[in-house]
């Protein structure tokens, strides 16, 4: 099994940019998502600030119905009527928003059902009221007001909103915090992200570095000062892959260079010791040559002398020959030994 640590280069690239781009798909859906979740959390919220509004609304505008007509009941001025009307249509039309706006919120749908009833009663005793004016029964206007029907009904009223109210500023609570639980939650996401990207380009430079460039830098070294370099050391159990084939290849090749080298040598001093034999064989020779022909050349003489009847032309031949061979043997025997070893 191979050392874990001794990876491939390329298959570190391949991891970088595979994170890389999973780290992009993944910060841009949680970016999609936090924004889809910021937009339904924002939707809710304001959507609750609109019902809380409304309730408010309600308020008022039942308020200003039963102030006009409080104001028609004791002036009789038909001008306080105005507001009256408008305080009902508007009530009404609220009522009817409110209906809408929490129409997915059982609980409220029930207040609401019970709120149309006592709003039904309350404005029908206000009615009840303005006409008894009308029709000029004051008493009887005023024996239905010493009832206090129209009063409790009012707290009613007034209870049932407070609890609606309360209800829709606890689900603001709940959103709100929903809202910044997402924020975190998204904040965080991206964070931890990011940080594992950070890691893995410190983790890509630290494996150029130190398993690329020194590993390189190594070779270039020993390659320069090749055959001056005695040692070649590179810790490949640490290297990529790439860099420990390159170096094992260097290695073998320059391996097989000196053994190369080394046999040129041994076969260079056999050669040189061959030629040195030879040399010497051939010294021998011609310094036995040499004494031979020296040799020949008085006995030459000396038959020239004893036998005038031989062509003296023949014998001059002969001892010239003899002469210049004895010259060119001693010339080379002098070459040979002086020949650079």
């Amino acid at each position: 099994m191979g050392n874990p640590l001794n990876y491939s280069f390329k298959s570190a690239l391949f991891l970088f940019i595979g994170f890389s781009v999973f780290a992009g798909i993944v910060n841009l859906l949680i970016i999609v998502s936090s924004y889809t979740n910021k937009d339904e959390h924002e939707f809710w919220m304001i959507h609750t600030y609109e019902v809380i509004d409304l309730v408010n609304q309600l308020k008022v505008q039942i308020k200003s119905a039963e102030t006009g007509q409080r104001g028609f009941l004791l002036t009789e001025d038909l001008e306080y009527l105005a507001p009256y009307r408008q305080g009902i249509n508007l009530s009404l039309n609220t009522f009817e928003a409110l209906k809408l706006k929490t129409r997915d919120n059982p609980t409220q749908q029930k207040r609401l059902m019970e709120l149309s009833e006592i709003l039904n009663r309350k404005f029908s005793e206000l009615e009840q009221t303005i006409q008894f004016i009308e029709k000029g029964a004051k008493h009887e206007t005023e024996k239905l007001v010493k009832t206090n029907i129209g009063r409790h009904l009012m707290e009613e009223i007034e209870l049932i909103l407070l609890a609606f109210e309360q209800e829709e500023r606890n689900l603001l609570d709940k959103r709100t915090r929903e809202y910044v639980d997402a924020k975190k939650l998204h904040t965080a996401s991206i964070l931890a992200l990011e940080f594992v990207h950070v890691v893995l380009i410190i983790w890509l430079i630290y494996s150029i570095r130190d398993k690329v460039l020194k590993p390189i830098r190594v070779l270039g070294l020993y390659i320069k000062h090749y055959p001056e370099s005695e040692k070649f050391e590179i810790a490949q159990d640490n290297n990529c892959i790439e860099v420990s084939e390159l170096a094992q290849g260097i290695k073998s090749r320059c391996q097989e260079s000196e053994k190369l080298i080394s046999q040129l040598k041994q076969s260079e001093k056999k050669t040189m010791e061959d030629l040195q034999a030879i040399t010497e064989l051939s010294i021998e020779h011609s310094r036995q040559s040499e004494l031979s022909i020296r040799n020949l050349i008085p006995m030459l003489q000396k038959h020239k002398e004893d036998h005038e009847s031989t062509s003296s032309k023949d014998i001059d031949d002969m001892l010239k020959l003899a002469i210049t061979a004895n010259a060119s043997v001693k010339d080379l025997c002098i070459y040979l030994e002086n020949k650079p070893k």
